[in-house]
């Protein structure tokens, strides 16, 4: 995981590079996208350093969305309208909530408020819809998958950390165990997400472009792919850790 930080590093480290042709607005999310991969990728290196695994489960969810939009981002001409959307919906469904919430605002406020209400638009936006015509379907269906049984407040999350003893009794723990699969499911969504990521925008920059450590990651990643756990019918098969 260090190896694949210090890579999208190098790119983050550069002073200065002449600006990839193609629109501004969408080569400014694009980067920002970048950005943002790398900086939570750092702090999954970080729980991954101490042996949160739980967590690093959760945190994988967020670069696994990092990564699917990065990737719509290349792939599709109306991402950005999609973005811009989603921005949109999610402002008019909190001011709809303020609304609701604030009965006592005076006349001038809740005229300008209303306004703003009158005119819905906008559209949310779901990973799913992102993922259509991905060549990387496996990365939507991770992120629900980590969503319901780790990163939401869900039962199956909630089970992870409690165990029933046979007398009855029941034990509480702070930091669940995973699978041997959800381990290496972890990790190799981890590593394809940051490679998504760094090497969309690595193209994009002709000086880059050749670094062979790019080429040196993505067989690791081929690597650690080839070494799946055997898939079990059951879902908490595999030794836990």
């Amino acid at each position: 995981m260090r190896d694949y930080r210090d890579a999208a590093k190098q790119l983050a480290d550069m002073d200065s590079f002449e600006q990839p042709k193609g629109d501004t607005e969408t080569l400014f999310v694009k980067f920002a996208l970048f950005a943002r991969t790398v900086t939570l990728f750092d702090t999954a290196v970080l729980l991954a350093e101490h042996d949160k695994l739980f967590e690093l489960r959760s945190i994988c969810r967020e670069v696994l969305e990092c990564a699917i939009h990065m990737d719509a981002a290349f792939r599709r001409d109306d991402y950005l309208k999609m973005l811009k959307d989603d921005d949109d919906k999610s402002r008019w469904s909190r001011a709809k909530a303020f609304q609701e919430r604030n009965t006592d605002l005076d006349t001038d406020s809740r005229s300008l408020l209303q306004e703003f209400l009158n005119e819905k638009k906008g559209k949310p936006l779901k990973p799913s819809e992102l993922s259509k015509g991905s060549d990387f379907p496996d990365m939507a269906h991770t992120y629900r998958e980590i969503s319901a049984d780790t990163a939401h407040v869900t039962y199956t999350a909630l089970v992870r950390h409690s165990k029933h003893n046979d007398d009855g009794s029941t034990i509480f723990t702070l930091d669940p165990l995973l699978t041997d699969i959800e381990i290496h499911e972890t990790l190799a969504m981890l590593g394809l997400s940051a490679m998504i990521c760094t090497l969309n925008v690595v193209r994009m920059i002709p000086t880059m472009s050749g670094d062979p450590v790019f080429f040196t990651l993505n067989e690791r990643f081929r690597a650690l792919q080839a070494i799946r756990p055997a898939m079990s019918d059951n879902i908490g098969a595999g030794e836990a850790r």
